[in-house]
């Protein structure tokens, strides 16, 4: 049976959001669709209802509801007497305006509060589902359920201020989780950093149930990335070695955030040739459709006859760096 969702995504990158969860529900056989595009906010069709852990993956959607009722017409009164009863078994409840067209929200709250059961109680502090609704274009009202979250907020347990281990400093959780969700890993697989770090890219890995390796080119990197998973409770392959070592390993998908220059881990290699040597290493290991997603500062370094790229994704860190999220596919 199809259903719709409506996805509230995050303001740091919008179109990251937005393709991060279509390519995430693509793989996963949901055979989504973009039904409505606000920008902050998406309206996606899918073939079957989307799993918690699934959701769970999300890095980049703050809040994700089910869609339960949708009208074209304009007057809050008039949509609202096409509205059936609203169904929410005998959970506790309240009802919440997301942002978008001016409304009288108390008065509009009231009216679908008049679609619930008197029976379900309301619960403005912890209710078990929330009744949203949202009018651009349409006026549409959806669920959101206490259990099931998005990994937007939880993923923050993962940031570098929260690690044993945090130098140098590694990608946000957010950006990392998303790299993975793009590069179509399945769960069967593994999912491979050969610049691990302190480890962020494999913490993500890890918490959404993949298996997980890491190589590095110092010793210290590779400890740190084994104390930083251990205080999550994670477990990872970890090899101390040069990134050629990757030729070895089998995987599903690649993904990393190399130095960012000579003063970082690159063992005092120029970058561009870092870039160029690594590019070439990777994609001998890869096989057609396999894809690596890499984080850069120069996006021109990467290229490679035999890698197409998918997406290109901007990330502002601060005023003087500006990271670009590359999705390539071998061809």
């Amino acid at each position: 049976m199809k259903e719709k969702y409506l996805l509230e995504l995050g303001g740091e990158n919008t179109d990251l959001g937005k393709y991060e969860a279509l390519e995430l529900l693509k793989f996963q056989k949901y055979s989504p669709f973009l039904e409505k595009d606000y920008e902050s906010i998406i309206v996606i069709s899918t073939s079957k209802k989307i799993e918690k852990n699934i959701i769970a993956r999300l890095s980049m959607t703050k809040r994700i509801s089910r869609i339960i009722f949708t009208s074209n017409k304009e007057n809050v009164k008039d949509i609202l007497t096409d509205l059936e009863e609203i169904n929410i078994e005998d959970l506790n409840f309240a009802i919440r305006q997301i942002g978008g067209k001016k409304l009288e929200s108390e008065k509009t709250a009231i009216l679908i509060g008049e679609k619930i059961s008197t029976k379900n109680e309301t619960n403005l502090d912890t209710p078990q589902v929330t009744v949203l609704f949202y009018q651009n274009k349409e006026f549409f009202i959806s669920l959101k359920y206490a259990e099931i979250d998005t990994g937007y907020k939880r993923c923050l347990n993962h940031h570098i201020s929260n690690r044993p281990y945090f130098s140098p400093i590694g990608i946000h959780p957010r950006i990392a989780r998303a790299m993975i969700n793009l590069s179509n890993c399945a769960n069967d697989k593994t999912l491979i950093d050969p610049f691990c770090g302190t480890g962020g890219i494999l913490i993500e890995g890890a918490d959404m149930g993949l298996k997980v390796t890491g190589i590095d080119l110092k010793e210290k990197m590779i400890e740190f990335s084994k104390g930083n998973l251990k205080h999550y409770g994670f477990k990872a392959n970890l090899i101390n070695s040069d990134f050629k070592e990757i030729s070895s390993l089998e995987f599903g998908s690649i993904v990393c955030d190399p130095p960012y220059g000579i003063a970082s881990t690159s063992g005092g290699e120029n970058i561009k040739k870092l870039m160029e040597r690594s590019l070439d290493v990777f994609q001998k290991c890869m096989e057609n459709k396999q894809r690596l997603v890499i984080a850069v500062s120069d996006f021109k370094m990467i290229k490679h006859e035999n890698l197409t790229q998918i997406y290109k994704f901007e990330w502002y860190i601060h005023k003087s760096l500006t990271r670009n999220i590359i999705v390539l596919e071998k061809n």
